[in-house]
């Protein structure tokens, strides 16, 4: 018995996954990899936490960050 469920077990672990589980529904910036999954982030006392964006200058993608808030 406790073989079977260890096979089982294993089975499920091992099935391939479907390659979009969850749909974006267009929450990714333009240009954003659809791969990359930014979590929520705790920054700590007197900080907040920036989402990755684009630069409004030079156009490069800034990764996510915590910055500190202003006093």
């Amino acid at each position: 018995m406790r073989f079977t469920a260890l096979t089982l077990a294993a089975l499920f672990a091992l099935a391939p996954l479907p390659g979009r589980a969850f749909p974006t529904g267009g929450a990714l910036p333009p240009g954003g990899n659809a791969n990359v999954i930014e979590a929520a982030v705790k920054c700590g006392p007197h900080a907040h936490y920036v989402r990755g964006h684009r630069d409004h200058k030079t156009h490069e993608w800034i990764k996510g960050r915590c910055i500190r808030d202003h006093r």
